[in-house]
């Protein structure tokens, strides 16, 4: 079996090929299944609308209302699922990221690959927390992989953004991803003082998640009252502006309030569920992939960046 990175994870096994989280265009014919983890745009393409697809219930609502599109065949998957796919068996684990997102493994003759996509075993208030994943080879995200990043508790944080809330000196905007963080944000903050911006508005309505009125075009928002904004929207003149990032937990932003609140694992969550997973070969992928690889390295897991196309290596099973 052979794992490698090609504008996305690539699991070749004996018979069949599966690409995961593709974010570039691809050639659809040379895979059996397209394996979509969540809706973030780092980890899907509108490309998808091409191949044969697995992604839960709500990263298909994302893709319609952010993308406009829908794979030509798909199956609706569920954490706890166990997929026949034909040539292998596909295990569905809860991701706790964002709204919808799981973690794939995939079970064949030679063994099993976990993929873990982007996870947080800490949750939030929208997604419960990850799901354990043990697998012979594990690809796992490196977001935060960094000794540096160690994130406080998701409750203080909350109890920080709510604080910022209720000084109610001036209006506040919080900049933040519209999936994960715009849900989070309309469950937290009270609705009658919530304006969110019309592409936050329009994904919390497609995932079910009631709260806050639609900022229309003219309106000023008062102090006490917040706007949820996307990442690279303006903030309403004279409003205090608050970001949310896991970046924030060792750098501040300029002329904005940082706040450390992230939908991914941090850096001790990261080893946890290196050490849990027994596997016998590691893979990082996405951020920090050298450095979480060298710690993973030091507690006796054998780890590397995954590969790229061209510089595979056959995993022999024990």
């Amino acid at each position: 079996m052979r794992v490698f990175f090609d504008n996305g994870v690539v699991v070749e096994g004996r018979g069949f090929r599966v690409l995961v989280d593709p974010f570039k265009p691809f050639d659809e014919s040379k895979y059996d299944a397209v394996l979509i983890t969540h809706g973030h745009s780092d980890h899907v393409t509108r490309h998808v609308r091409r191949a044969f697809a697995v992604l839960t219930r709500e990263t298909l609502q994302v893709l319609r209302v952010r993308y406009g599109v829908r794979p030509r065949k798909y199956v609706l998957a569920r954490p706890g699922d166990r997929l026949d796919l034909g040539k292998f068996f596909l295990h569905v684990l809860n991701a706790g990221h964002v709204p919808g997102s799981v973690m794939y493994l995939i079970e064949s003759r030679d063994g099993t690959v976990g993929l873990t996509g982007d996870f947080n075993p800490a949750g939030s208030n929208v997604v419960r927390g990850a799901d354990a994943i043990e697998a012979d080879v594990l690809v796992m995200e490196a977001t935060y992989g960094s000794r540096h990043y160690v994130f406080p508790p998701r409750e203080r944080l909350y109890e920080e953004i709510a604080a910022l809330a209720d000084r109610g000196e001036a209006p506040v905007a919080i900049r933040a991803g519209p999936l994960g963080k715009g849900q989070e944000m309309a469950r937290l903050l009270p609705g009658n003082k919530l304006y969110l911006e019309p592409k936050v508005a329009a994904l919390n309505r497609a995932l079910g998640f009631p709260g806050g009125r639609e900022l229309a075009r003219g309106i000023k928002p008062n102090p006490g009252e917040v706007v949820v904004l996307g990442l690279t929207s303006r903030p309403p003149p004279g409003s205090l502006l608050v970001e949310l990032s896991g970046h924030y937990a060792v750098a501040k932003p300029e002329g904005a309030v940082g706040i450390p609140l992230s939908n991914h694992a941090d850096f001790p969550a990261l080893l946890e569920t290196a050490l849990r997973s027994r596997a016998k070969r590691i893979y990082t992928v996405y951020g920090h992939v050298d450095e979480l690889a060298r710690w993973l390295n030091r507690l006796g897991l054998k780890a590397s960046r995954i590969p790229p196309r061209g510089q595979t290596e056959l995993t022999q099973w024990l």
